[in-house]
C-alpha cells in the first residue's frame, strides 16, 4: 500500500532554551498525521535554513547535517520497507524503529542467521557455502522477507526464479531445495512457523545415468603420452590422483589430504572429508605403484603436491583427448569415483561391500553403480542359468 509520507529535520523554535538554541526533531507526515521524534541535537534559530531547505548554516554544520540527513534516509528507507512489505505505517511501528526496537522475530534473515551460527558448528565447510548461497540467492529475490510471507506460492516462485533467471542448474535446485528445507523444518520446531512449504515442492530429479571409464579407457589413460611442454608435470600429477582415485574410490577432497599416517599395511585408512565416515580400503598393485612414485614426500606431509580442482579438471579435458576416450564421456576428476563402483559392481561385488569401500551410509546411494550399464546386467545373466537341476 502506497502512502503520501515525507520526512525531513525541523527546528523547534517555540521550544528555544535558555542558551539560545532551539531542539532539533525529526518530522514525519503520513497521509497527513505528523509525528515529531527528538534528534537529542540543538541549533541556532538564526543559523537554519528556510522552509526549504531546512539544515543547519554556519561553523561546524557540515558534520550535523551529514547526520541529519543520514537520519532521515534511514527513516524513509524503513517506509519504503514497509510498503514493500504490505505492511501499515504505523506512527507505533514508526517509533519502535526510529527507537532501535523493531521487532527482528518476524525477519527471516535475522533466524537464517543464528541458524547457520550454530549449524556451522558441526558441517563441514563445503555444505556451508550452500547455505551461503541459499542465502544470497534468496535476498536477491526477495531483500525483506518476513516469516508469515512464507507459503507454497512465495517458495515455488523463488525456485522459478533460480531456474529461469539465474539459470542454475538441477543439481543445484536440488540441493537450494535441500537445505532451504532443513532450514524451515528448524523453524517450524521453533514455533516461527507453522508449515514447512517447501517439502511439498516436487524433488528435481538429476539424470540418473552415471559416467564411468571401462577398463580399456583406464589403460588408455595410463599408457597415454603426455609430454606436452610446459604443462607436462602437471599433466602427469593429475593422472596419478586421478588413476589413484579410480582405483581407491577416493574423492578429490581426499586424495588431496592424503598423508603417509593413512596408509597402513598397503590399505588406506582415512575418515573422509565430506561426510566424516571412515573408509578401510585394500590397495591393489596399481595404486600402490603410484603411491611409490611419491614416497619421496613422506616427510613433507600430504603425499601428492596440491594441485586445484579447476586445474584438475582442466588437465583430465585435455589427457582424455589424448588417451582418445569416448568424445560423449565428460570426464572430471569425480567419474573416477564412479569408476572404481562400477568397476567392482561389474566384477560382481556384493553391493554391501562396495558400500563399505566407498563410505556410503545408504544402499539406495550404492545402487546407482550396481544398475548403471548393460554390462553388468549381462555378466548377471551370464551366471545364471534356467536349466534344470
Amino acid at each position: 500500500m502506497k502512502n503520501s509520507t515525507s520526512v525531513k529535520t525541523i527546528l523547534r523554535k517555540e521550544k528555544k532554551k535558555k542558551n539560545g538554541m532551539c531542539p532539533l526533531y525529526l518530522s514525519i507526515i503520513v497521509n497527513g498525521r505528523q509525528l515529531r521524534l527528538p534528534i537529542g541535537k540543538d541549533w541556532f534559530a538564526d543559523q537554519w535554513g528556510d522552509r526549504y531547505n531546512s539544515y543547519p548554516k554556519g561553523n561546524g554544520s557540515s558534520t550535523l547535517k551529514k547526520l541529519l540527513e543520514n537520519k532521515e534516509q534511514k527513516m524513509k528507507d524503513y517506509i519504503n520497507k514497509l510498503e514493500m512489505l504490505n505492511e501499515p505505517v504505523t506512527f507505533e511501528a514508526l517509533k519502535e524503529f526510529y527507537n532501535g526496537r523493531t521487532d527482528i522475530r518476524k525477519d527471516f534473515y535475522y533466524h537464517f542467521d543464528k541458524f547457520t551460527q550454530k549449524k556451522f558448528n558441526v558441517i563441514k565447510k563445503g555444505t556451508q557455502s550452500h547455505y551461503l548461497l541459499l542465502k544470497k540467492q534468496l535476498k536477491e529475490f526477495k531483500p525483506v522477507l518476513l516469516m508469515h510471507q512464507i507459503d507454497y506460492g512465495l517458495v515455488d516462485d523463488f525456485f522459478f526464479y533460480l531456474s529461469h533467471v539465474k539459470n542454475v542448474g538441477v543439481s543445484g535446485l536440488a540441493t537450494r531445495r535441500k537445505n532451504l528445507i532443513t532450514v524451515l523444518e528448524e523453524y517450524k520446531k521453533l514455533g516461527l512457523i507453522e508449515k514447512n512449504y517447501c517439502k511439498q515442492l516436487p524433488r528435481f530429479k538429476e539424470k540418473t545415468r552415471t559416467t564411468f571409464l571401462t577398463k580399456n579407457e583406464m589403460e588408455n589413460i595410463a599408457t597415454a603420452n603426455l609430454d606436452v611442454g610446459s604443462r607436462t608435470n602437471g599433466l602427469n600429477l593429475t593422472r596419478d590422483k586421478f588413476l589413484f582415485s579410480c582405483y581407491t574410490g577416493l574423492r578429490y577432497s581426499d586424495v588431496e589430504s592424503l598423508v603417509i599416517d593413512e596408509i597402513k599395511q598397503n590399505r588406506v585408512v582415512k575418515v573422509t572429508q565430506k561426510t566424516g565416515s571412515k573408509v578401510i580400503i585394500p590397495l591393489n598393485d596399481k595404486a600402490l605403484a603410484i603411491l611409490k612414485k611419491y614416497s619421496f614426500r613422506r616427510k613433507i606431509g600430504f603425499i601428492f603436491p596440491r594441485r586445484c580442482n579447476v586445474s584438475v579438471n582442466r588437465d583430465l579435458k585435455l589427457i582424455s583427448r589424448i588417451a582418445e576416450i569416448d568424445t560423449a564421456k565428460v570426464i572430471t576428476f569425480h567419474v573416477a569415483r564412479h569408476t572404481f563402483g562400477s568397476t567392482l559392481a561389474i566384477e560382481g561385488v556384493q553391493p554391501f561391500h562396495i558400500m563399505k569401500l566407498m563410505g556410503h551410509s545408504d544402499i539406495r546411494t550404492t545402487s546407482r553403480y550396481v544398475n548403471t550399464d548393460d554390462t553388468i546386467l549381462e555378466n548377471v545373466m551370464k551366471k545364471v542359468s534356467f536349466d534344470a537341476a
